[in-house]
């Protein structure tokens, strides 16, 4: 099957070709160390896919929040880089937009 056919095939592809070049590189590792280096690959992979698809939900459309403090109106207060924890532990770096209350001045990053 050709990669036009199937383009979500090509990051797989990616993947395993790197870890064959891995493999060659290191002919002797041990079931333990061919399994730490998968893991590494696939932590690398699910990074990149969190934050995009983070950054497209957030393309898509900003509601305006209400304020949690106070209710009032917030608006746009400028972006800013989040770096978060993520669930298998690895550093995922979002760039979010900031909101501000003009009632009360709490400032607040959409949830997600």
């Amino acid at each position: 099957m050709d990669k036009e056919a199937n383009p979500k095939q090509e990051p797989v592809d990616e993947l395993e070709q790197r870890m064959r070049q891995w493999q060659e590189a290191n002919p002797e590792a041990t079931l333990t160390e061919i399994e730490e280096a998968v893991e590494a690959e696939l932590a690398a992979v699910r990074k990149r896919l969190v934050e995009g698809l983070v950054a497209e939900r957030e393309a898509v459309g900003e509601e305006e929040p209400d304020c949690p403090e106070c209710g009032g109106r917030m608006v746009k207060n400028g972006r800013r880089e989040r770096r978060l924890r993520g669930k298998e532990g690895q550093d995922i770096e979002l760039d979010r937009q900031q909101w501000r209350c003009l009632w009360c001045g709490a400032t607040l990053f959409p949830p997600g």
